[in-house]
């Protein structure tokens, strides 16, 4: 077994500890903070979305595959959306903005930085200065985040149009183009 507090550790792998015992100097165990796990989630996301999505355009081209990635990522993110209605309907909460806040803006809190700038029961303004999804797409390059703006220009209203189509979600600003998200929910 490891003991990570010493400065010699012994371990003996379990069917060659007589013949190899192996010395390890100076073992440093950290756990990765929880920010950093939610980048390495959304940055797996984004290559996962950036290189399904570059095949589509290859392959379609540049005007019908940006089409199709829009249609799909529309019905995958309302898809969500009404999975989360249900799940809500089936624990007995209402899905009100408020709740879905409640339940989700912790996950948000750790690895995102900004937050809700404008809460009136018709109007909510939220603004992002970091967002792990939009930092992944950048770090990528340039095609990457443009291909990544296809899915943030449509998911937060398309999941929306599924949880509680009396909200509308706009996009008024974007990572890629004003260095800032900036979200606009209002209420029909």
């Amino acid at each position: 077994m490891i003991d990570a507090t010493t400065k010699d550790v012994y371990y003996y792998p379990n069917c060659f500890h007589k013949f190899f015992p192996l010395t390890l100097r100076k073992l440093v165990m950290s756990q990765p903070s929880r920010r950093e796990i939610m980048d390495g989630f959304e940055a797996a996301r984004a290559r996962t979305f950036y290189f399904m999505a570059k095949a589509l355009i290859d392959e379609l081209g540049e005007e019908r595959g940006r089409e199709v990635i829009r249609e799909t990522v529309r019905e995958m993110s309302k898809s969500s959306g009404l999975a989360t209605k249900q799940r809500y309907e089936e624990e007995g909460k209402e899905n009100t903005w408020e709740n879905h806040r409640a339940e989700n803006g912790p996950v948000y809190s750790v690895a995102w930085i900004g937050g809700t700038t404008k809460n009136e029961p018709d109007h909510k303004i939220i603004e992002y200065t970091y967002c792990p999804l939009g930092a992944a797409f950048t770090r990528m390059g340039k095609e990457a985040e443009e291909i990544g703006d296809i899915y943030c220009s449509v998911t937060d209203d398309a999941f929306w149009s599924g949880f509680n189509p009396d909200w509308r979600v706009t996009r008024e600003k974007s990572f890629s183009q004003d260095g800032v998200c900036r979200l606009v929910w209002r209420r029909d």
